[in-house]
């Protein structure tokens, strides 16, 4: 079975319950919508696609494992991936109105150009889900910085402490401006 289900395959499911258990290489795609993503391992998908009275329930839980560079040294850090997906799909003419949607606690998608695209719905989760800063072990462990020839970086402590400091010190040159005026009074 396949992620990918036109509007006819729900219409033959009607009344049952669609197991799924899909190896699924999103791979290109994934890379394609984030060119910084080093690999992607094949996702393993289980869960479940049902008909309720607005549409198609899908239940996912999708696990794998990404690699991106790290946010410090850009280094490839694995990511496992364990994510559970719940979504309902509904025909255009199905649409909830505004109200029923604000009294709904699941994501509502309408299904276009009459296919349900489980594929693109993984991607979109495993994309929301990439944390902002990512750091290799060694780096958690021991907060290494990248440091180069002449230059390093700080911390925002160490740099507010630096700043800090040398707004402490008075500036050389107006201590200078000082003495200029001296004779005058």
């Amino acid at each position: 079975m396949s992620l990918k289900l036109t509007s006819e395959q729900l219409l033959k499911l009607q009344h049952q319950t669609l197991h799924l258990d899909e190896q699924a290489d999103l791979s290109v795609p994934l890379k394609k919508r984030l060119p910084e993503m080093i690999a992607v391992s094949p996702l393993h998908v289980v869960g479940t696609l049902r008909n309720d009275d607005l549409g198609w329930v899908s239940q996912l839980t999708v696990t794998g494992e990404i690699t991106l560079p790290s946010t410090r040294s850009l280094a490839p850090v694995g990511l496992p991936l364990n994510l559970q997906i719940e979504e309902l799909y509904v025909l255009p003419a199905d649409q909830p109105s505004q109200d029923e949607l604000e009294q709904m606690d699941q994501t509502v998608i309408t299904i276009e150009n009459d296919l349900l695209d489980l594929e693109t719905a993984i991607e979109d989760h495993i994309i929301l889900n990439i944390p902002t800063q990512i750091f290799t072990q060694d780096e958690l462990d021991h907060q290494t910085m990248p440091t180069g020839e002449g230059w390093s970086v700080i911390s925002e402590d160490e740099f507010s402490s630096l700043a800090e400091e040398q707004a402490e010190q008075p500036n050389p040159e107006f201590e200078k401006l000082k003495d200029l005026f001296k004779d005058e009074n």
